[in-house]
């Protein structure tokens, strides 16, 4: 069952965890994965017909980006990486790490993974200040794994002029809370003060204590009316951290149904990943 199979579709949000005897995880992680490597997720890359994809650091790993920089390797000119930096890392690491595919930086702001960060909210939003203008001059954009109720604290960045910001898991919005639509409102807002992206990704952390799955069909269409030319969709295989579990056919055909038309489709697979993450366009290759 290939339900995305069409040239250049794109899973923009996935995870690899090892395998743990080449890649360990870090000492310091917040939460241990399953054993999940990249010949698992292209398995199912396979059957929903994905043939682009861009790898995101897990947290698990900490900054040890070998793993993930192993399953770009695999197939260079499909794949792209989002990296998870400290604030002192070198200049010739994020050189490096371009060179290798990596097109962005991950910031985990969602408080269950900020585990022993100390740092006063001011400092976290200098030091990241900081590191997107180091990551500027390579065009670089920065995403932002953060709760809906912290949402303002991007606005307070200092964002380097024309810097895609990219909102994961369209904020963590909770559809059975009562206050689902406002808070997928707050989320649109911010589509309209800057440069902001939005990823479909984690409909099945948006739905935790729903029966259905589709629960959050209303809020991911709300987000594609609003601004269609700036959303990207991702698996975020393996879902980790989640008390229930739905099958990636299930997301990928909730995504069908979110998009409705084929164009828009097309925009959520292929276009704009191509814009965000500088995959080629020529869709006939």
């Amino acid at each position: 069952m290939r339900l995305l199979d069409q040239f250049g579709a794109c899973d923009c949000h996935s995870h690899v965890f090892g395998p743990f005897d080449r890649f360990p995880l870090s000492a310091n992680r917040t939460f241990t994965p399953p054993e999940t490597p990249i010949d698992a997720l292209e398995d199912i890359w396979r059957l929903l017909g994905l043939t682009r994809a861009v790898v995101v650091q897990g947290s698990a790993h900490g900054d040890d980006h070998r793993a993930m920089l192993a399953a770009i390797a695999r197939s260079p000119h499909t794949r792209k990486g989002v990296a998870v930096l400290s604030d002192d890392v070198s200049d010739v690491t994020i050189t490096d790490l371009h060179s290798r595919g990596v097109r962005a930086v991950r910031f985990n702001w969602v408080h269950h993974l900020l585990g022993s960060d100390s740092r006063s909210k001011e400092q976290r939003l200098s030091d990241t200040s900081g590191l997107l203008g180091r990551i500027s001059p390579l065009a670089w954009h920065a995403e932002f794994h953060i709760d809906i109720a912290d949402l303002d604290l991007i606005t307070k960045l200092c964002i380097p002029e024309g810097m895609p910001i990219v909102i994961d898991h369209m904020a963590r919005i909770d559809v059975s809370d009562a206050n689902a639509h406002e808070q997928t409102d707050r989320l649109i807002r911010l589509l309209d003060e800057g440069p902001f992206w939005v990823k479909l990704s984690g409909a099945d952390r948006l739905t935790v204590k729903c029966d259905d799955l589709r629960s959050a069909v209303t809020p991911m269409q709300a987000i594609i009316r609003a601004a269609p030319e700036r959303c990207v969709w991702g698996l975020d295989w393996p879902h980790v951290n989640l008390k229930r579990m739905r099958t990636d056919v299930e997301l990928a055909e909730l995504l069908l149904e979110v998009a409705g038309e084929e164009t828009i489709l097309e925009q959520l697979l292929i276009r704009n990943p191509a814009k965000l993450y500088g995959f080629d366009l020529d869709l006939a290759s």
